[in-house]
């Protein structure tokens, strides 16, 4: 990182030296202020293994190179990973990687490294879910993950039942990991300034989530059906995603087997009456249909 006796080069500054401006199809918006980049760097876990998704101009991979035993910096756009490999040459523990987040192999670069371990990011507001999905489906691969989110997004992962915001994201999201907010960021903050603004998250893994779940892949698509049309009841929307021809009745019997009334909405369920639902389904021999557990649409 550049001595801190050295001028603050602004992202928009850093682009202009180089003759580049933001890309609008890979979504770069660029964290402007370094004291909001110290505030995101400190929530990770002192001396971490550190892969960050998106470094951008490298405002957080600078923080990140203060507080992480070593930080793999992920760039898609070629002219920013020549322009990060610059700034950061001189810097052995921070190591400047040109790949997509979305197929990069997140397992194994954690793999062999010692705990903690940890992500961070600034998401393209594009391309959110699949990352993370990403982001969780190797959740036992890391001990924390600190994210930045669109802010409405991030309302939809800390939701709870009942309210507009909660979604089968939530719940999805919430089996693998325990999310939380810890601070707003203003679109002023970045260059461009977007026309939402953002808020960032921390991640941690539920080591015990399946603990009690008969069937993992059921409870997933069971989380799917139940928000597919959310102003149907639970046990419409299980007998529409049935497979194989599951009688509404038996599906009624098994969603009064979980202790839950079958005229209640999907969208009224916590993660423990999920649970207790696709323990239900899967006893009574329901199957549901396999689109039932994308997450990519919830």
């Amino acid at each position: 990182m550049p001595d801190d006796a050295e001028p603050y080069l602004s992202p928009k500054q850093l682009l202009v030296s180089r003759g580049l401006r933001p890309r609008k199809r890979f979504g770069q918006n660029f964290l402007v202020d370094p004291r909001f980049a110290r505030r995101v760097a400190d929530a990770v876990p002192h001396g971490a293994f550190v892969v960050e998704i998106g470094a951008g101009t490298g405002s957080l991979t600078a923080a990140l190179s203060q507080r992480a035993r070593k930080t793999i910096a992920l760039e898609l756009d070629r002219d920013l990973v020549g322009l990060l490999r610059e700034r950061f040459a001189a810097e052995s523990t921070v190591a400047i990687v040109d790949a997509d987040a979305l197929t990069f192999d997140l397992r194994g670069a954690f793999a062999g490294e010692a705990p903690p371990r940890a992500l961070c990011g600034n998401l393209p507001y594009y391309i959110t879910t699949p990352l993370i999905e990403r982001v969780v489906d190797v959740a036992d691969a890391w001990e924390s993950a600190i994210l930045m989110v669109q802010r409405e997004y991030a309302r939809r992962l800390t939701a709870s039942p009942g309210t507009p915001e909660y979604s089968s994201l939530t719940v999805f999201v919430g089996y693998h990991c325990a999310v939380e907010k810890l601070f707003d960021v203003g679109a002023a903050g970045f260059y461009p300034p977007p026309t939402i603004a953002s808020s960032v998250v921390r991640f941690t893994p539920r080591s015990d989530r399946a603990r009690g779940v008969t069937d993992e892949a059921l409870l997933l698509r069971t989380i799917r059906a139940a928000f597919a049309q959310r102003r149907k009841t639970l046990v419409n929307c299980l007998t529409a995603a049935s497979a194989g021809g599951s009688a509404r009745e038996t599906i009624e019997t098994a969603v009064r087997t979980a202790q839950l009334e079958p005229e209640i909405r999907g969208e009224r369920l916590t993660l423990d009456d999920f649970r207790r639902l696709a323990n239900a389904l899967a006893k009574a021999g329901v199957r549901l249909s396999r689109d039932s557990a994308t997450p990519a649409t919830m």
